[in-house]
């Protein structure tokens, strides 16, 4: 999931749905005030995809209701689609659906999700078009720092002084790991040979299967247990900055 909290409120939710949507890569806008074939609609989230062509338009509506969504919100929605021509209608419902808005739905254009599945619907895509640049951008001098060979960075700690160049190892054997483990999550994406799988990562990381005891025993407890991506992306992204200062303070400046 993306978000590990649940939405507190109506707004809230709408927010949040905008937010994701965007970050995805659409356009949204919430709310937005729409001219319909009857007449002037306000829509909870409006997005457009512009990756495709033609566009792909979604029309959102985000109940943060204590009962389930009935089947006259999808009929209501439907009739909306029609007259104004979008391509999709998204119900996101904090409490789930009746049985007949579910039955409504089903041969429709009209898509409904709890919170947790619209994240699921987007969480790759988030993943690639938002968290996947930052990582990749953020950690760049980390791995100047850190990789075995780097003539530029090595030509530097050449003028330092004996205490600062100790600091200066002390810091490449503490941070190697993360920034290693960071490119790990970006590189795949962009890796042209097949064997590198393009996966989000399994959390929280200290019970997946996949993370090493050696991994465990080096990455921070704060980005072992995190639940969801924004929280993962968050920490590391907090984690590679501050070893990125630190190596910065040893040099005066960046190496």
């Amino acid at each position: 999931m993306i978000e590990s909290s649940y939405p507190e409120t109506w707004t809230e939710l709408q927010n949040k749905v905008a937010q994701i949507l965007t970050e995805s890569g659409l356009e949204s806008e919430t709310p937005k005030q729409i001219e319909t074939a009857r007449g002037m609609v306000e829509i909870d989230v409006f997005a457009v995809d512009k990756t495709q062509k033609p566009h792909i338009v979604y029309l959102c509506e985000c109940k943060h209701w204590k009962t389930a969504v009935p089947q006259t919100m999808v009929h209501s929605l439907q009739t909306v689609l029609s007259n104004y021509g979008a391509n999709f209608g998204l119900i996101i419902s904090s409490n789930g659906f009746q049985s007949g808005a579910l039955k409504a739905a089903q041969y429709s254009n009209v898509r409904l999700f709890t919170w947790l599945e619209f994240q699921e619907l987007f969480e790759e895509r988030w993943f690639l078009e938002h968290a996947i640049p930052l990582i990749q951008e953020a950690v760049g001098p980390l791995i100047d720092y850190t990789e075995p060979i780097n003539s530029r960075v090595f030509r530097k700690a050449d003028t330092l002084t004996p205490e600062a160049l100790d600091r200066f190892s002390d810091l490449r054997k503490e941070y190697c790991e993360l920034a290693f483990y960071a490119s790990t999550v970006y590189l795949p994406w962009f890796s042209t040979f097949t064997s590198l799988e393009k996966e989000l990562p399994n959390l929280p990381l200290k019970d997946a299967s996949g993370t090493s005891s050696q991994l465990k025993s080096v990455l921070p407890n704060e980005l072992l247990n995190a639940v969801s991506l924004r929280d993962f992306l968050d920490v590391l992204l907090l984690q590679i900055d501050k070893g990125i200062k630190a190596f910065d303070d040893v040099f005066g400046g960046r190496a």
